[in-house]
């Protein structure tokens, strides 16, 4: 089996090491699983259902979705329902096996404090097994993924105790929250008394298991890290940087657009023009249907919309005070204050680039908190960015 990077399945994973022998199974978690099957089964029974009466008009339900009726009261078809039918059939079939290929393959791993064993399944069903000693372990590395679940993103942290055969690398911790995740790997850097490492712009960044917990300016007084901001360095071009009265505020300049974000407008325009579609037959479902549902559909619906564009309009701002950090989303409208943090708690100012994207972003961290900042913004404008906040929490 050939690996180029650990690969885990888990959203929600922990391996505790209080008590001796311990181990822990990293698979894809069932609340993930279960919603994607019933809804997938449920697109099967609508495709199943309708095709098998798709000579009866009356159970025809898409008819209402798939025609348009003119003026002499004739349906004359856009969208051939049966092609619709089968397409949603299909659609609920191939995720339900995508959905059991990712359940059946799994990672088992066991620690005995001296020997760390993984048993890795493949969704063929074959078992793997590896097995070495800790001593021969380089670290506890603590990296960041991106996870893009439609049109929300979000963070998975991940700390796994790192061997040079990739194979051997074992999860000690997963989760999509970033709530109290330095401390957390703190805790399996001195339960374990291997070097901290980090994955950074930079390379891996290695410290003793001994400074792991220090603050920044104690780092930097300690000779651990250097204040490298140049105040004549030009400001990038994608960064707006002003300076008040009382604080510093930095934000992205303007939206930068990516894949995920072109996908995310297509199926917007999509939805927009079926909306529109149905929306031109509000009378002729209103005659039908119960009037307060129709409204509610239309109501919901736009509302998603809308959502999903001032989602995609979003921006983000790190505001920098005398005594801490505050990290704020602006919308089109209003603004709202996502987290905060003191400037004396922060332990560590890096970039993480995620090795499957290639997408990188600011990590600000303290023992219980995390912020991450500029998902999209490019490496020399996050090195800027880094250098100002360093030289901010430690002057």
């Amino acid at each position: 089996m050939t690996c180029k990077l650990a690969n885990h399945f888990s959203n929600k994973y922990q391996l505790s090491l209080d008590k001796l022998p311990t181990k822990a199974s990293d698979r894809v978690s069932l609340s993930i699983l279960l919603p994607g099957m019933l809804f997938s089964f449920i697109f099967i029974c609508i495709g199943i259902y309708d095709l098998s009466f798709s000579n009866n008009e009356s159970n025809l339900l898409f008819k209402e979705f798939a025609a348009l009726e003119d003026s002499s009261g004739v349906y004359n078809s856009f969208i051939n329902p049966c092609f619709f039918d089968v397409a949603i059939i299909l659609l609920g079939l191939g995720n339900i096996i995508s959905l059991l290929t990712a359940y059946l393959r799994y990672k088992k791993i066991y620690f005995d404090g001296k020997t760390v064993e993984i048993i890795h399944r493949t969704p063929t069903g074959k078992k793997i097994r590896t097995k070495d000693s800790l001593k021969n372990y380089e670290g506890v590395r603590f990296r960041i993924e991106f996870l893009q679940f439609g049109l929300v993103s979000r963070n998975k942290y991940i700390i796994e105790l790192l061997h040079k055969d990739v194979c051997k690398v074992a999860p000690l911790y997963i989760s999509t929250s970033g709530k109290d995740i330095r401390k957390i790997w703190e805790y399996y850097v001195k339960a374990l008394k291997k070097p901290a490492i980090l994955n950074t712009d930079e390379g891996e960044v290695v410290r003793d298991f001994k400074d792991v917990d220090k603050p920044l300016s104690s780092q930097y007084k300690a000779g651990i890290i250097n204040d490298d901001y140049d105040f004549y360095e030009p400001i990038p071009d994608n960064i707006s940087y002003v300076r008040k009265r009382d604080k510093l505020v930095i934000k992205g300049h303007k939206i930068i657009w990516d894949a995920y974000n072109f996908v995310a407008w297509f199926f917007i325009i999509v939805f927009s023009a079926v909306y529109l579609i149905l929306f031109t037959q509000l009378e002729h479902f209103s005659q039908k249907y119960n009037i307060l549902g129709v409204f509610a559909f239309y109501i919901v619906s736009l509302a998603l919309l809308l959502s999903a564009i001032w989602i995609l309009f979003r921006k983000e701002k790190i505001v920098i005070k005398k005594q801490k950090i505050v990290h704020t989303y602006k919308y089109m409208l209003f603004s709202t204050k996502h987290d905060e943090m003191n400037k004396k708690d922060i332990e560590s100012v890096e970039i993480f680039i995620n090795p499957f994207s290639g997408r990188r972003c600011l990590s600000i961290e303290s023992k219980e908190k995390n912020i991450t900042f500029g998902k999209k913004l490019p490496l020399k404008d996050l090195q800027w960015v880094k250098k100002l906040i360093i030289h901010e929490v430690i002057s």
